[in-house]
C-alpha cells in the first residue's frame, strides 16, 4: 500500500518542481569612457565588461527618484525587486516573474542608468513569460560624444 502512495507524491512534487521561473534578464555591463567621437585616429578606448551590482526595481520614472547634478539617481521611491552582481567580463543572468522593471547600475556617486522611454521611465525591460530579455549597460558617464 506504501508503494502506491509514494509513487504519486512524487509525481506531484516533480510537477511543482518544474513549474520554477524559466524568464527573467540576462546581459552584459560595460564600462565606456574617454573620446567616442569619429576621427581619424580608429585607435578609440574599447568597451569592457565590469563587475558592478545591478539594482533591478519595479519600473520607475524620473519622477519616482531624486536626480543629483552630476547624473546619478537615488531616493528611489519604486520597489526594490532584485540585487545581483556581474561576473568580472560584465555578465549577468536572473531569474524574474514576467513583469516590467527599471535596471540601475550602482556606482560611487549613486546608481546609474542612462537610457530612458517615452514616458520618462528608466532603464525598462519586459520580461515575458519563459524568456530571458536581453540587456547591453554601457556605463558611459566618463565618455564624450
Amino acid at each position: 500500500m506504501r508503494k502506491f502512495l509514494v509513487l504519486p507524491i512524487i509525481i506531484i512534487l516533480s510537477a511543482c518542481s518544474s513549474v520554477q521561473l524559466r524568464q527573467g534578464i540576462e546581459g552584459q555591463v560595460f564600462w565606456v569612457s574617454g573620446n567616442q567621437m569619429p576621427g581619424p585616429d580608429t585607435r578609440k578606448p574599447s568597451s569592457n565588461g565590469i563587475q558592478r551590482e545591478l539594482h533591478i526595481y519595479e519600473l520607475t520614472t524620473i519622477e519616482e527618484t531624486s536626480l543629483s547634478a552630476e547624473g546619478f539617481f537615488s531616493d528611489i521611491k519604486t520597489k526594490l525587486v532584485a540585487v545581483v552582481s556581474t561576473k568580472e567580463d560584465g555578465s549577468f543572468k536572473l531569474r524574474l516573474p514576467p513583469g516590467k522593471y527599471s535596471i540601475f547600475v550602482k556606482e560611487e556617486a549613486g546608481l546609474f542608468a542612462n537610457l530612458f522611454d517615452t514616458n520618462n521611465v528608466i532603464n525598462p525591460i519586459v520580461v515575458e513569460d519563459k524568456q530571458y530579455a536581453w540587456l547591453t549597460i554601457k556605463v558611459n558617464y566618463q565618455a564624450a560624444y
